[in-house]
């Protein structure tokens, strides 16, 4: 099929353009990236989606493209790098249309005093690394309008201390892989979002946490490595209606089941909790007394799910 010069290059005006690198080996496609990019004529992109991989020189500038971008008003931004470097370029934390941006891999976060995101609604963090302790929070609060937040840490990303201090926020995931290594290594996490209604948490918070501030909080899908949950956890969960709580045990022989019931009734139980799953319910005396206790105390309680996955008569 052979097509008229004046279809040529009908691609250099596309919205979208995506350049995807993959992590086995051979060349690198950095030179048709930047070839393609400079014959790109649209005046505005829709979204810009760069992934290059190990292959891909460490030199390259990526921060120019990204700024190309910017100032062609992109909405939808997405960069991975599997080498450590700081692509973003300062112009990247003043987009006033940006909607949407995905940073993963090595990208250093760099963010200045004068970052600001209006637009920006969704927002996702994968290992990446940021210069200093203050970085995500200047980040974060640049985002005013940011409503899903994803935040997967590595094993050395530079922040003890995780904040997500957001008003607006609505739905955050959270997945700290360094904690499943090595239980957390001192790290910690600090929650004060009143507009969440949705929260998934995989870390080993160990008790350094802070979660405060969720009257909204519909769903919680919670789970834990090496840490039993206590009272102070569990009441930052009081207005949720749905709570799935998991606990990873670390590899060990025995961990002792103790219940000790509270002195008050939590209010989560009480008047919220409406549907309970509980998965390899064994039927010890324990699980019993826990079980019993939230069935005499909970006033709108629907569902006892399923509690016969492995269930046995002590």
């Amino acid at each position: 099929m052979i097509l008229s010069k004046r279809w040529r290059f009908l691609w250099t005006m596309l919205p979208k353009l995506e350049y995807t690198e993959s992590n086995e080996g051979g060349t690198s496609i950095w030179d048709l990236l930047e070839k393609s990019l400079q014959l790109h004529k649209a005046p505005s992109v829709e979204s810009l989606r760069i992934m290059l991989g190990p292959q891909c020189p460490v030199d390259v500038d990526v921060g120019k493209w990204v700024s190309n971008a910017v100032d062609r008003y992109v909405r939808e931004l997405t960069l991975s790098l599997s080498f450590l470097s700081d692509p973003a370029s300062k112009r990247l934390y003043t987009s006033k249309t940006l909607v949407k941006l995905n940073l993963m891999g090595k990208i250093l976060v760099d963010v200045p005093s004068a970052a600001c995101l209006p637009s920006l609604q969704s927002l996702l963090l994968v290992n990446v690394v940021y210069k200093d302790q203050d970085s995500h929070v200047r980040l974060l609060l640049s985002c005013p309008v940011l409503r899903y937040l994803l935040v997967i840490r590595n094993k050395s990303d530079n922040v003890t201390r995780f904040i997500v201090k957001i008003p607006s926020l609505r739905r955050l995931k959270y997945i700290d892989s360094q904690s499943l290594e090595k239980n957390g290594s001192g790290r910690s996490l600090v929650i004060d979002s009143p507009g969440l209604n949705y929260l998934s948490i995989i870390d080993s918070l160990g008790g350094n946490f802070s979660i405060q501030n969720m009257p909204c909080l519909g769903k919680a899908i919670v789970s834990l490595y090496g840490f039993y949950p206590n009272d102070k956890f569990l009441t930052s969960f009081s207005s949720v209606k749905y709570l799935y709580l998991a606990h990873i045990k670390p590899f060990i022989d025995h961990v002792p089941l103790s219940w000790n019931q509270p002195s008050s009734v939590p209010r989560c139980v009480l008047s919220h909790l409406e549907i309970l799953e509980w998965k390899l319910f064994e039927g010890r005396r324990e699980e019993k007394q826990l079980l019993a206790y939230i069935l005499e105390n909970s006033e709108v309680f629907e569902d006892g799910g399923n509690l016969t996955d492995t269930f046995h008569e002590c």
